[in-house]
């Protein structure tokens, strides 16, 4: 046999191999598994017929949407929920949702518009805002360091923060919304989350003007270091860090029944849990062993008052599906979302819009508006038809209600004095009619930002302070200032602010002796009662 012939048997004998090889490989891994799993499918209960995953991460705000009440609701619908922990990182987050590797998210507002900025896109709707933080994120300091906010306009303070966090977004609204003008640009001191942060503040050195931006539990483990103080905190804002529940475009259009099992679930949940007596403490520090740290009872009951979890009349009230007399104030997911990206933008933690002012594209009020169609109660399984729901609701289960912010009380002349500092808030400089005290017109818009600013700000009271000039007579300077001070206030009050937040004066000192101030003929400060 020639060395041709052998060649060619051998190359037929090695082809006819690989082919073998390759058909038991497919056997193997394809074929097989496959009768298998057809096997166990056939000579087995499927308990769930829909299987959802749900990207997240440890923070306890989302507690009820992985507890053990949502999954037993879901089961009657065959629906098993899959949570995927990708440890707060928004943008792969983000990219999942796109892909479908899951089909919903869980985000907060701002996490939500810078992900989507980086990617281009957002390929998921808020159908649901699950919560708002109302003490669970804080900035703190030691008081030697930073005594109070305004000492942070330093040339060498910093604000130490987790990246493209909640947190994060605390410090940003501070440094927008308060007068800090010499805060370096390179404000920021990066950290790995809140844990890491409270390390760093145990070594600091307290004389520092240094801030640690962190949430519960360490805000409470931070307080409890001698000479650390709170310099503000989340419940001292209003629909800046929202937590929201999205859903995937294209599985909201072809499983929206699916959706609304999972919102109604939720809603059911989040309802009982709130109506039993230490229900979300207990489910908090089930939570946290399974998902994040175990927390004692001081922690648990601290981050349960820090986290306000809003109820289905609320949603209702966000997307807009009541009208706004029952909404009682609660602000529009529209509102919210604007407000937020102004931060972003104005502190360049985004270059722009990225809606390019269409909020409404962001959310989906649809599975909402049905729910109140159909008049769906919480507290009641059996929402379908005419089955008596009318009697039920006048019964024994209680209606939800909108919670309003607590009003701020009127405030006597030595109460008024009692108030502490907080900040400068941040104002284009209001100019008035030559020597007198008429606004004019191009003021108008700075007026009207700084009352929509106080609204997101409920908790505090404002002084307005005329400042005068040094020329001239002093007696007639301190009538003006009195007068322009007294119009600002005025003005902010036909904005929508209550007359009692407000107090006008006239400062003692001339504008030549108060710091910053000589450019500006009145000033807007901040006052609250001590942390």
């Amino acid at each position: 046999m020639d060395a041709g012939k052998k060649k060619r048997i051998i190359i037929m004998v090695a082809s006819w191999l690989v082919i073998i090889g390759v058909i038991g490989l497919v056997y193997k891994f394809v074929v097989e598994p496959w009768i298998r799993g057809d096997l166990v499918k056939e000579t087995s209960t499927q308990r769930y017929a829909h299987n959802i995953k749900i990207a997240h991460d440890s923070f306890p705000g989302y507690a009820i949407l992985r507890s053990p009440a949502v999954q037993n609701l879901l089961d009657r619908q065959g629906i098993k929920l899959t949570f995927v922990d990708d440890k707060a990182d928004y943008v792969g987050r983000i990219r999942a949702l796109k892909s479908g590797k899951v089909q919903m998210a869980v985000f907060t507002i701002d996490a939500y518009l810078k992900a989507g900025g980086v990617i281009g896109e957002f390929p998921g709707s808020i159908v649901l805002v699950i919560d708002e933080s109302k003490g669970a994120d804080a900035i703190v300091a030691y008081k030697r360091g930073v005594p109070q906010i305004p000492s942070l306009s330093h040339p060498r303070a910093r604000i130490v923060l987790t990246p493209d966090s909640p947190s994060e977004t605390l410090a940003r609204i501070m440094i927008n919304k308060m007068s800090l003008p010499s805060l370096p640009s390179s404000w920021a001191v990066e950290t790995n989350g809140a844990a890491d942060a409270y390390k760093k503040l145990k070594s600091a050195d307290p004389d520092e003007p240094h801030a640690y931006v962190i949430w519960e539990p360490y805000v409470t483990k931070a307080l409890a270091i001698e000479g650390v103080h709170l310099l503000l905190d989340s419940s001292k804002l209003k629909g800046y860090i929202v937590d929201v529940l999205v859903v995937q475009r294209e599985f909201l259009d072809s499983q929206r029944e699916l959706v609304t099992h999972v919102v109604q679930a939720y809603l059911r949940a989040n309802y009982d849990y709130n109506n039993q007596p230490d229900g979300l403490t207990a489910l908090i520090q089930s939570d946290a062993k399974q998902y994040g740290d175990s927390l004692n009872r001081n922690e648990t009951d601290k981050l349960v008052k820090g986290i306000e979890w809003r109820n289905t009349v609320e949603n209702y009230a966000h997307f807009g599906v009541i009208p706004s007399a029952e909404a009682k104030g609660t602000e529009r997911l529209e509102t919210m979302i604007a407000k937020i990206t102004q931060v972003l933008v104005q502190t360049n933690s985004i270059p722009a819009d990225p809606l390019s002012g269409n909020y409404g594209q962001l959310f989906f009020e649809g599975i909402l508006r049905s729910l109140h169609h159909d008049k769906f109660h919480p507290g009641v399984l059996n929402t379908s038809g005419n089955d008596g729901l009318g009697d039920l609701f006048a019964g024994s289960t209680p209606m939800e209600q909108v919670r309003q912010e607590t009003a701020l009380n009127p405030l006597s002349d030595a109460n008024w004095n009692s108030l502490a500092p907080v900040a400068a808030m941040k104002v284009e400089p209001i100019q008035f009619g030559r020597g007198n005290a008429r606004i004019l017109p191009g003021s108008n818009r700075a007026l009207q930002e700084l009352a929509a600013n106080l609204k997101s700000f409920p908790q505090y009271y404002l002084r307005v302070v005329g400042h005068t000039r040094q020329e001239g007579d002093p007696a007639a300077n301190r009538v003006l200032a009195l007068q322009r001070a007294e119009a600002a206030a005025a003005s902010l009050k036909n904005f929508g602010i209550a007359n009692h937040r407000i107090r006008a004066i006239a400062s003692p000192q001339t504008s030549a002796q108060m710091r910053g101030a000589a450019a500006q003929s009145v000033t807007f400060e901040l006052l609250g009662k001590p942390y």
